[in-house]
């Protein structure tokens, strides 16, 4: 305190997220197998003395995609997974339903952007590209770089120390926009049979269900007034 100056308490929290995926894709209204994956975040939240909600900042990294059962002359069935990895930042609000304590049930709801980095529909189509089944998998040139969508879920905050709370945390997110559209194509050769043949147009979307660990760091800023 310095003269008639008042002393204020502010700060954030931050950490990161680590954990389990599971993803599953809408092929033009067709709903695809689920993939295990994993991902990864780092986030910004802000610090409300009475607790009772915040705004939120993250950026991730996430495995989009499916996995899809095929049938081989030589392998029989087995499945193939179809991933996107995406960097994505997300904006949001959250809500903790217990005020008056330091462990809450919250829920939350977000906005994200995403870039995609890489995807293996190359290597599969290289796999395949004797089979029919190259016919059937995404072409490269028609995966989207920039994808967008929403997120929700909730957890629950226990009280470790006042400088670090472990979280657990589920995490809904579906696209609102497409990972791969490409359109009506004809006269493709079927490199099976050797035969022209034609493909309709397919549009994928993204939904991916994510359990997180994470580690709430707690940094305090004293305010000067």
């Amino acid at each position: 305190m310095y003269g008639d100056e008042e002393e204020g308490l502010g700060g954030y929290y931050f950490g990161p997220k680590l954990g389990a995926s599971l993803g599953t894709q809408n092929w033009n209204g067709i709903d695809r197998n689920m993939m295990f994956n994993w991902h990864a975040a780092f986030f910004m939240e802000t610090l409300d003395p009475q607790y009772k909600g915040s705004l939120f900042a993250q950026v991730g990294y996430h495995a989009r995609g499916s996995s899809l059962r095929l049938v081989n002359i030589s392998q029989g069935f087995f499945q193939e997974s179809v991933v996107w990895n995406n960097i994505s930042l997300m904006l949001g609000a959250k809500k903790r339903l217990i005020t008056n304590s330091l462990s809450t049930p919250y829920y939350f709801v977000g906005a994200r952007i995403e870039y995609s980095i890489r995807n293996n529909s190359e290597a599969i189509q290289r796999r395949y590209s004797a089979t029919a089944g190259s016919l059937f998998y995404p072409i490269p040139e028609y995966s989207n770089k920039w994808v967008y969508g929403l997120s929700f879920g909730g957890g629950y905050e226990f009280y470790g120390s006042e400088y670090l709370q472990p979280t657990v945390e589920l995490t809904i997110s579906p696209d609102l926009s497409y990972q791969y559209a490409s359109p009506a194509l004809n006269n493709i050769i079927n490199p099976f049979n050797g035969r022209a043949t034609s493909l309709p147009e397919r549009n994928i979307r993204n939904l991916t269900i994510e359990f997180s660990l994470i580690l709430r760091l707690k940094r305090e800023v004293i305010l000067i007034e």
